[in-house]
Formats: C-alpha cells, structure tokens, sequence
C-alpha cells in the first residue's frame, strides 16, 4: 500500500442505506477500501488486523433534523424567518463523522488498543456543528437570542452589468479604500464595517443600501481591479452548473504525500482512540480549531500555539467566563502555548514542540510555512513521523494568488450558495457558518487517515484539506419525500417529513387532495391547532422549528457540559 491509499486491502460491509451511508462509502472509496455494499449485515470496515462494526443511529430525514437542532432557524436568521438550508448538511457531516469514528478505532487496534465499535446519531453530529450558536445562546454574558427583525441590503452585491459577488476584508483600510474608490458615501462605508466584520458572528448583517448602489453603478471588470488596488477581495456568485465544469470537481478532498520512514507511532492499550496521540495547532477562527476540537474529542491531546497575550478572538463577545463562548466551544481542553514564531527563537520553540508531535495543523495563507520557515520538510527533518496538515481555502484550484478563501466567498465559488437558493430565487450564502465547520471536519478526516497510513507504512507525511472540498461535498441531490417542507401551525412552524401521504391526511382529518393541491391542504388543517399537539399526533413525522438555540440544552441536557456555556459532548461512542 502507499501513503495516499491508507485503507488499501481493506474491505467495507454495508447493508444499510441513506445519505449519511453514501456519503460515508463514497469517502471510503476514496481511501482505496474496496466497498461491498451489497453485502447484509452491519456496517463494517476490516483489513489486516482490525475489524471495526459502525452504527448510525437512525434513520433520520434531514429536515426534521434541521429544524429540530436550529439549523432551519439559524439559515433564517438573517430574515427573521426559519427555512430548510436546501442541501443535505447534516446527512453530509454525518456521513464524514462516521467515516472519522472508523478510522480512528482502525488506528486504536492497529496501536493496540481493542475498541472495535463506534456509534453516532445525525443530531448529535448537528448539535456539534452549530456549537458556537448554542454557546453564545447560554454564554454566561450577555447571551445571544434569536433574531426579531430581518437583515436588509445584505451581500452578495450586483455589478452594472449583473454580476454577482461576494466581499470579503480583512481590514479597515482595504474596507474604505474599495468603497471610497467607488464612490460611495463615506457615512455609508462607516456604517457598514462593524456589522460586515460581525456578520459570522451573528448569521445576519444589515448593510446601508448605498454600498449596493455604488456596486450597482460599476462593471464588474472595474469592480475587480479597484479590489485589486485595495485589498479587498472578491469572488463572483457561480452556479452549481459552473462548478461542475471546473477541472479539479471530483477529486479526493484530501491531498497525501509521503514523508521519511520513521519508527513506528506509540501503542496503546486502552481509552479512547486516539489516546496518547498529540497534535500541536498553529490556526485560527473556525475550520483548524474545529478539526483539532474533533480529535480532541477522540482522545487526542491537542497544544494549540498562540500569539503572546493569546488569541485575540478570546475576547469576542458574547462571553463565557474570562473567554469568548465561540472561542470556547472550539478550543476547550487544549493546552496553550504562547510563541512570536516570526522571530528565530519561536520558530525553534515550534520545532522543540513537535519534536514528538504526532501532528502539525496550520491555516495559514499558501505560501507562509515557506516564509516562516516552517514548510514540512523542515518539520520532518525534526521529526520525521510527523503527520504535517494544512486546512487552507482553496487548495491548489485558484492558483498561486486566489483570492480570501472564506467560508461565504468558498459558497459563492462552489455553487453552494446557487444549490441553497429556493427556486426562482438568486444565488445567495447562507450566513451561518457552515463551509467553515465543514471544512473542519474535512481536515479532521484526512488526519485521521495520514494516521491509519502512518502506522500502516511506517512514515510520516502530509495532508492538505481546503473549504472547496468540503463545499462540494454538500452538492450531491438533497434527499426528499413525499411530503418534506416547513408548514405554519397556529403558535408556530413545524417540518414534517413522510412518505406516507395517506396516512398523514388522515393524522390531519383531511382527504387526500390532488398532488399540488396538498400543501396548502397541510397548511390550512396545521393551522387550526397548536404546534404541541400536532407534534403528539403526527408522531416521528413531524418536529417543531426550534427557534431559541438555548432550549436545546434543556431539551438534551446529556448532550451538553457547561464550563460559562453549554459546550456540546462528542458525538461518538466507543467501546
């Protein structure tokens, strides 16, 4: 076998379907495991030495899902109005869960350690993935509630000649140099910088219209050489259609390269799987923290290096204690370690620090491991057993100089923000996080793999992820039903997911009208009675749109630890 094909010679039993499974066989595929789905009986990775048994616990339709952990009500957020973000997401990170819960018991019985099963369940993946919300929803200070009116003139922007695009910018100056460039007023730019600098923060912004008239009174070829001029960074709004064209679609989402042989990684008898497993971090806001806060959760000891004074997002509020609820929830349990790694002496306190490291993750921008002297060869001469990772933006399909590879300007590229739009309607990304926390489960993934081929081949090596990867992982055909939609009741909305369409007319005490007749049928019999009771009668089928992120704590508190705010347990039992 080789590096880049770490499950090589293993085989995969699957006798279960669902787009979790898919996503989960078509990944495993990737790793060079030979698939048998057809084959009855659990699902099941084995190979040389290990047999691993996964369950998924369910099923579960994505929807109700969806409105049940507050994702329809964060995708809504910015009009004050929750609704299905269109694409199978949490089926998608599921999927991508349970392939991380069998490669990590795949490298604890290759280092000695016997778990042999892993379980999981979609809600308790969701509930991980909307984890910052539901920290700021119980931060101890000034905790964030449910938004009551709806963003206005929010990105993208339109060009003179229809273009549509995104922004992004990483400072104030570049901020007020595009928009002074194109002559918009300067109150309007001043206005529009603290709640475009908050947007990820909040899942809504409201921007002063005359940043959409300035834009609107521009070509788009103008639009990008003042970007060019002043830092800022744009990205036009493409269609699904658009990237499937792109020469990079369909290839594996991590990147693998072979390093030096190396002794092989320590043993391990017991505990979780990843125990006695150290990774040191040089990231920032949400895919590399979230990645690591993955593997941590799977026994791993994670050392997270930080500027001196520590990271400046501790402080963003709202706040849990002496820290950022959002900072918390990614990076509770981490060690610390405070290095300037610009200067020679932190860059040999970083080299000191993997010396027996297991992993090395960094975001940072293409080309800065170079510059700082800290690219992987020099790591590996180190520590030759060195898994070296990178979760950066676009990976190699922008070239050399892409523009800011963020999570809304990754959905505009990727058609994620075209998939997302209800029909008729324009292209826009959602603001709730999203391609970010994909994105980190991406990386966790590859890891997990470069793992299992270390300790199968006996080298270190390396693994590139990028938020691309992870944004075309969510465009596969979204699941559906029957009867699948959000619908108003008389106190509220509620998701029903059925193919029974008899059965559910005769819950509601309707006759089964004409195909195109039944939702407004669904409709006017949900809206007699309140959404409690619907909720006792249509059983399964049915769950209230969550709108308030803090009941969900009260509604699982197993689910939860609280350390100034409720920080979500892991999704994986082991044993």
């Amino acid at each position: 076998m080789s590096f880049s094909a770490p499950l090589k010679g293993f085989h995969v039993q699957c006798g279960e379907s669902g787009p979790a499974v898919e996503t989960a066989l078509d990944r495993l595929r990737m790793l060079a495991a030979e698939v048998d789905a057809a084959r009855p009986g659990a699902f099941g990775l084995s190979g040389p030495g290990v047999v691993v048994e996964a369950g998924l616990r369910g099923p579960f339709p994505e929807n109700l899902v969806q409105a049940d952990c507050g994702i329809m009500a964060l995708h809504g957020r910015s009009e004050a109005q929750p609704r299905p973000l269109g694409v199978d997401y949490v089926s998608t990170l599921t999927g991508i869960a349970a392939v991380q819960g069998l490669l990590a018991t795949t490298l604890a019985q290759l280092r000695g350690n016997p778990v042999s099963r892993v379980e999981l369940g979609a809600d308790d993946v969701a509930l991980l993935a909307v984890g910052q919300y539901i920290a700021a929803a119980t931060a101890d200070e000034d905790p964030e509630g449910p938004e009551q009116n709806p963003s206005v003139a929010r990105p993208p922007f339109v060009s003179a000649d229809g273009v549509a695009f995104e922004v992004e910018a990483f400072s104030g100056e570049a901020w007020q140099g595009f928009w002074d460039s194109l002559g918009t007023p300067g109150r309007a730019i001043g206005q529009g910088w603290r709640p475009f600098l908050l947007r990820y923060e909040r899942a809504s912004v409201s921007l002063p219209r005359e940043l959409h008239e300035a834009a609107e009174a521009a070509p788009f070829a103008e639009i990008r050489s003042i970007a060019a001029s002043t830092g800022m960074h744009i990205c036009p709004v493409r269609t699904v259609a658009d990237r499937s064209a792109d020469p990079d679609v369909g290839l594996p989402p991590w990147t693998f390269r072979a390093g030096r042989a190396a002794p092989p990684g320590a043993g391990a008898t017991a505990g979780l799987p990843l125990a006695g497993i150290h990774v040191v971090e040089s990231t920032r806001r949400v895919q590399g923290p979230l990645a690591t806060r993955l593997l941590s959760l799977l026994g791993a000891t994670v050392t997270r290096i930080e500027p001196s004074g520590g990271d400046p997002l501790r402080g963003m509020p709202p706040m849990a204690g002496d820290c950022s609820a959002k900072f918390r929830v990614l990076n509770d349990g981490k060690r610390v370690a405070e290095i300037d790694f610009k200067q020679a002496g932190g860059r040999a306190e970083v080299l000191e620090l993997i010396r027996d490291a297991d992993v090395f993750l960094h975001n940072w921008a293409p080309g800065k491991d170079a510059e700082l002297g800290l690219d992987a060869a020099t790591l590996h001469a180190v520590n030759p057993g060195l898994v070296y990772a990178a979760a950066c933006g676009w990976g190699d399909a922008l070239g050399k100089n892409p523009p800011a590879g963020t999570d809304y300007m990754v959905q505009a590229y990727s058609g994620v923000a075209d998939a997302l739009a209800p029909a008729g309607a324009p292209a826009r990304p959602t603001l709730m996080i999203m391609v970010d926390v994909a994105g980190g489960f991406v990386s966790a993934e590859g890891i997990l793999a470069a793992l299992v081929a270390r300790q199968r081949t006996g080298r270190g090596g390396a693994v590139t992820t990028s938020l691309l990867a992870a944004a075309d992982a969510l465009l596969h055909a979204p699941s559906s039903a029957a009867v699948d939609g959000v619908f108003p009741a008389a106190d509220g909305l509620l998701a029903i997911v059925t193919e029974e369409v008899e059965t559910l007319c005769s819950l509601l005490d309707i006759s089964s009208p004409l195909r195109e007749e039944l939702p407004d049928a669904i409709t006017k019999a949900l809206g007699k009675r309140p959404v409690a009771e619907w909720e006792r009668r249509l059983g399964p089928i049915a769950v209230p749109v969550r709108r308030d992120l803090g009941t969900l704590v009260a509604r699982r508190p197993g689910r939860f630890e609280r350390n100034g705010c409720a920080i979500a347990t892991s999704p994986w039992t082991f044993s």
